[in-house]
């Protein structure tokens, strides 16, 4: 495709009730069949779909950006929805007046959906409402079915305002069009997760106020103290029961500082600001290295500190072994690619259903591959495998490193214990805190190894008939 700018004729289409695309100018049949569709079958094209989906479900006509892709190009679109509706005909028609194109970096098909993966591992949403507050597109952590439970529903519907926040503080912001920032919200169905909501209002190529963009931030201080578990797990012998200091305060007020310097840093060793010398470029991508160290370090404190009070308690969600396998993978292939290390990988259309917080056995899964590529041969193999049980399933992480010996294997999930390793990146919270996350799911981690062998690392956890 060639097209750019302000189109001279519309790109048309037109939908059917069923959500197939029954005709279509080239351009758009060409992108539908790049993702995947075929001519007359479902309209394949992820972000347009959608539209077309909320169009129905308001029971309203729409006009708005799209952004799809192709091999080479990002295409950004604005695209004009109508429902048609009469005694012998109910279709949705399609008209694309602006296709801008610009190239795409690289793996970028993959990105948004590895953006989505990120942000539910470190407890983030994201929701996009029109100019009433209608939720046209939502994304919650742990919350697969979050899109379609609340499309069109009003924002005010979907979350109360919870001190210090006020509801009347953020409709007055929204009314004059001003940022949102710190309000703190509670999810009133399902979970009833509590997350920190910040947003921006959005301006449509008309200059006119077109809705908002919030971002969620999982507040699990708040969620803790109005959810306290009887089941929570003991604190074991020399633990001591914190006082959130760092969660609530030191944690949140580092991150902010070591974000800026880990962007700013990559921005300046990538060269994004214009020629640099190549050693200037190496310090640089040190800096951004060691930031990222500090960030992990940062995030395991506060996850060690969650876990150790006796009121954590994890969500029992319902999740796929296999799915959150592909999707921790997913989160760091760039990392294992840097190393030419291939992950393989179990079938994506097999289906071995579980119980687990979403967001924590994707955590552990991110810190076992994590591991594994750390500890392991350049050019080696990494392999994830599931088996399905009656009672508990198991997924599988093996390595090619060195193996562990019998007499560490205890020891590695201890606090703080790294085998007399040093400066490899590490914290040695991670498997402490998996296996601690494990068992607060009613599983298990474990590990298999030998000595120049490689490890194997299990994750076992409760099985759920579909």
């Amino acid at each position: 495709m060639s097209i750019t700018g302000n189109l001279a004729e519309p790109v048309r289409g037109q939908v059917d009730r069923e959500g197939r695309l029954v005709s279509a100018d080239p351009p758009l049949l060409r992108l539908h069949l790049h993702c995947g569709g075929y001519e007359g079958g479902p309209l394949a094209i992820p972000q347009l779909s959608s539209l077309c989906r909320l169009s129905r479900q308001l029971d309203m006509n729409l006009s708005r950006p799209v952004q799809a892709a192709d091999d080479h190009n990002l295409i950004n679109m604005w695209v004009e929805i109508r429902l048609q509706k009469n005694d012998d005909q109910d279709y949705i028609t399609i008209s694309i007046v602006d296709w801008k194109e610009a190239p795409a970096p690289a793996d970028s098909n993959a990105m948004p959906d590895r953006q989505r993966d990120f942000d539910r591992l470190n407890g983030r949403g994201s929701i996009r409402t029109d100019a009433s507050l209608r939720v046209m597109a939502l994304s919650l952590p742990g919350d697969l079915n979050a899109a379609e439970q609340y499309a069109g529903q009003s924002l005010l519907e979907i979350f109360d305002f919870v001190a210090p926040s006020k509801q009347s503080i953020l409709v007055e912001n929204i009314s004059e069009r001003q940022p949102v920032r710190g309000q703190h919200v509670r999810q009133r169905h399902g979970k009833k997760s509590y997350y920190t909501m910040s947003g921006q209002p959005l301006i449509d190529n008309d200059g006119l106020f077109s809705g908002y963009r919030f971002s969620l931030e999982r507040d699990e201080e708040k969620e803790v103290a109005h959810n306290p578990d009887p089941k929570a797990l003991p604190i074991e012998k020399g633990e001591l029961i914190s006082d959130s200091l760092f969660g609530s305060q030191l944690g949140p007020a580092l991150r902010q500082p070591l974000g800026k310097i880990i962007a700013n840093a990559e921005t300046i060793g990538n060269r994004l600001e214009g020629p640099l010398r190549g050693d200037y470029s190496d310090y640089a991508k040190d800096i951004a290295s060691a930031g990222r160290h500090l960030m992990d370090l940062v995030n395991d404190l506060s996850d060690l500190e969650a876990i150790q009070r006796t009121s954590f308690s994890v969500a029992a969600d319902d999740i796929d072994l296999v799915d959150l396998a592909h999707r921790a993978a997913g989160l760091l292939a760039v990392k294992a690619a840097d190393h030419q290390m291939r992950i393989d990988l179990p079938d994506k259309d097999l289906k071995v259903p579980t119980k687990g917080e979403f967001r924590r056995v994707l955590q552990i899964l991110v810190n076992l591959i994590g591991n594994a590529i750390r500890y392991s041969p350049d050019g080696s193999v990494i392999k994830l495998q599931v088996k399905a049980g009656a009672d508990f399933s198991v997924i599988s992480v093996r390595d090619q490193g060195d193996g562990i010996a019998e007499d560490d294997q205890q020891r590695i999930f201890e606090k703080f214990e790294r085998l007399g390793r040093s400066g490899d990146g590490g914290s040695g919270l991670g498997l402490f805190i998996s296996r601690r996350l494990a068992n607060a799911m009613d599983g298990n981690l474990v590990v298999e190894s030998a000595i120049g062998k490689g490890a194997t690392f299990k994750l076992s956890l409760p099985s759920r008939t579909e």
